[in-house]
């Protein structure tokens, strides 16, 4: 008889347990606001009133705020250091990044047409399926366009 027992992992509650744990009904009496000493002079705000209407002066809200940097050759960024920055965040200074870095594409076929083809390493310039219902959140990275047919209904 034991052997047609499910095993369960499930922790089983005692005989005393169980009758404590019970199914009842409970009710539990909240006296009402006005029964409350001190409740009386307390009154809901009305909605917006308690907004904050404190105009702000444009340096509070920062207008100018980058018109004012008086830069000088000597902070300025220059186009190496551009294309060093660039090319640092593209690669992990490896061996296996070196090499990424020279392989070139062919730009013909077999028979000698031209191929529209680039050598982007990050793939950007890859056709992705769905690229074109791309929306204003594929630039910060929220786009999720593996389920556009799931949001769109389509």
């Amino acid at each position: 008889m034991e052997q047609n027992k499910k095993i369960s992992s499930d922790l089983q509650d005692s005989k005393r347990d169980k009758q404590y744990l019970k199914k009842e009904e409970t009710t539990i009496d909240i006296p009402d606001v006005k029964d409350i000493p001190g409740q009386e002079h307390i009154h809901v705000p009305k909605m917006k009133e308690m907004i904050d209407t404190t105009i702000s002066s444009d340096d509070e809200e920062g207008k100018g705020l980058f018109e004012e940097d008086e830069l000088d050759a000597e902070t300025n960024v220059s186009a190496e250091e551009k294309e060093l920055l660039q090319s640092s965040s593209e690669s992990m200074a490896g061996e296996d990044d070196e090499a990424r870095k020279n392989i070139v594409l062919d730009n013909t076929d077999e028979d000698g047409e031209l191929l529209n083809v680039q050598n982007d390493i990050s793939g950007d310039d890859l056709d992705v399926p769905g690229a074109e219902l791309d929306d204003a959140d594929e630039a910060t990275g929220n786009e999720d366009e593996e389920n556009n047919t799931y949001s769109w209904g389509q």
